[in-house]
């Protein structure tokens, strides 16, 4: 599983109806702290363009973290929508707002958050610093590897050019080491099956990938560190599955009662929405969540 690719569980109705009750009462939580209006535009009527200028228009923040988060929150309940980004054979950067995945949800806002801190409102410097966000070498795109797939490299390259700060170690996190291959070992799950040559390249980053340094917090060690969150962080949840780093992510957002929860856009609930259980809570039993990593934005 890449990045990209999220697995989904069964829940039993009853599992399903007790979840949804506890969401809608959170859910209230977060327009009563954080004073979201009601007030919704038919995103189909509109472009990706008027989408990023209505939203722009309307947030607001006294930092970056502040103005990425109140940008995050404004889509919730937005649809959620998976491999949208491998709707074509070339490789070129996709743009949509109105719908995500976990990680299109993620790059979306922060490339709208980097416009708001580098004072340059515009759609084109959106698309900009999408491309940045999503490819290697500063946005170059020369193909399907030349996209950044993993999480774990999508916060070392990026702690590398000064778009995030890696803080997990900060934060408590232990030494990490994982051998990455997902991809290259379920070739048959992406669009491009029948071109080894692609995989081979694959493989390759994958090493290159296996080779580096991480860190991570423990699930069970969350709770002691839980003060240190940011409202805006980025998490993103390791994973025990073999090949893979990270299974989900999303943004930090603390609530009334203080806890931290996850904003993010979820294949269960088919939309964005906040969890309905703080993080501790709501990993607590997933048995192949195992922790997370936590970027933040400078």
């Amino acid at each position: 599983m890449s990045k990209k690719y999220f697995i989904s569980y069964s829940k039993s109705l009853a599992s399903q109806i007790s979840t949804r009750k506890a969401f809608y009462f959170t859910m209230l939580g977060v327009f009563l702290c954080f004073g979201i209006t009601s007030r919704t535009y038919d995103f189909q009527e509109l472009n990706d363009e008027e989408i990023y200028n209505k939203k722009i228009s309307n947030a607001n923040g006294a930092s970056l973290d502040d103005f990425t988060l109140n940008i995050a929150k404004s889509f919730l309940n937005r649809p959620y929508k998976a491999h949208t980004l491998d709707a074509n054979s070339n490789e070129k950067l996709i743009v949509n707002l109105r719908e995500f995945d976990c990680s299109t949800f993620v790059e979306s806002c922060i490339a709208m958050g980097l416009t708001y801190r580098k004072n340059e409102i515009s759609f084109d410097k959106f698309k900009y610093y999408l491309k940045r966000l999503r490819y290697y070498n500063k946005g170059l795109i020369k193909g399907y590897e030349s996209r950044i797939h993993y999480f774990s490299d999508w916060l070392y390259t990026h702690s590398q050019d000064g778009l995030l700060e890696d803080v997990t170690p900060k934060m408590g996190g232990i030494p990490w080491s994982k051998n990455i291959n997902f991809m290259s070992t379920h070739w048959n799950k992406y669009p491009f099956a029948t071109n080894t040559a692609l995989q081979e390249k694959i493989q390759k980053i994958e090493e290159k990938i296996s080779s580096q340094s991480f860190t991570y917090i423990p699930k069970t060690q969350i709770k002691k560190i839980e003060n240190q969150f940011l409202n805006g962080d980025i998490i993103g949840i390791t994973t025990n599955i073999d090949g893979l780093d990270i299974s989900h992510e999303g943004f930090a957002i603390r609530l009334q009662d203080k806890r931290v929860y996850l904003l993010h856009a979820s294949s269960d609930f088919k939309r964005v929405m906040v969890t309905d259980k703080p993080l501790i809570e709501y990993m607590a039993k997933n048995k192949t969540q195992t922790g997370i990593m936590v970027a933040r934005l400078k």
